[in-house]
């Protein structure tokens, strides 16, 4: 999939591909602003399918493609571009030169069709994708036991310690009073799904809008840690007024006090 296309030359583009078999890589199409060209359509963000291109010293040279999917839907809605492009340029941040890649891009992959759909609020669309991101790249929060004493149950787990990334049962946020989230058991199972399922079918399940006002506050707090930067395109989409629905806090969720 093409994460990002910028011009190159006079009439060429510089493309960033995340590929199944060579995780990202860097790729000129030639030509490709040429209102002609072969390679117009192929060298547009969002742009899937296969792509034929050689390898050069630096970079490849893309010689053809057959495109399956350009995600026509999400180029209708300014909002749903500019979330496309901050999953795209999360893959283009988290992606390297020859990893296998190929858990990533079924999640951006499904992700985009999640946003064309129209079937799920865009900020659920948007926790999800950041979750399930975050636990392919080995980051993921413990959610199915206490990360202190190991103790399972959905009803034992009420508490999220962010300073641990983990969830933690009622007896032992007893000692760590003032340092842990309260967490409802609809977000604790959205949580654990969106983590233990496979990309394919991540994209099943909705949640009450006080549930995901508080999965989304949740998620955002993890992130901001385990991500070193803001994204460009979530910051454009913040100053159009989007991108803000995780602004207001629920009432049962409490950010933990600084260590």
């Amino acid at each position: 999939m093409v994460l990002s296309a910028m011009p190159a030359g006079e009439y060429d583009k510089r493309l960033t591909i995340l590929t199944v078999e060579r995780g990202k890589i860097s790729a000129f199409a030639r030509g490709a602003r040429r209102p002609n060209s072969s390679l117009l359509a192929c060298s547009q963000p969002f742009s899937y399918g296969e792509f034929i291109a050689y390898a050069g010293r630096d970079s490849y040279t893309v010689t053809n493609a057959q495109i399956s999917n350009y995600f026509p839907g999400l180029k209708e809605d300014l909002e749903k571009v500019y979330l496309g492009m901050y999953f795209c340029e999360c893959a283009d941040y988290f992606a390297r030169e020859g990893n296998d890649e190929r858990e990533l891009l079924k999640l951006l992959y499904q992700s985009l069709r999640a946003l064309e759909s129209g079937k799920f609020p865009l900020s659920l669309v948007r926790r999800i994708f950041e979750l399930k991101l975050i636990s392919i790249e080995g980051e993921a929060p413990q959610v199915s036991s206490c990360i202190f004493c190991g103790k399972k149950g959905e009803e034992e787990l009420n508490f999220f310690a962010l300073h641990k990334d983990g969830m933690v049962c009622s007896s032992c946020a007893e000692q760590l009073a003032g340092k842990v989230i309260p967490v409802s058991p609809a977000c604790l199972y959205a949580m654990q799904y969106v983590i233990g399922t496979s990309c394919a079918q991540i994209y099943r399940f909705s949640l009450k809008e006080n549930v995901l006002i508080e999965f989304g506050a949740l998620v955002e707090e993890y992130i901001k840690k385990h991500i070193g930067r803001k994204m460009k395109s979530l910051q454009v989409l913040e100053t159009m007024g989007f991108a803000k629905e995780d602004k207001k806090d629920p009432e049962n969720f409490a950010k933990p006090k600084e260590e």
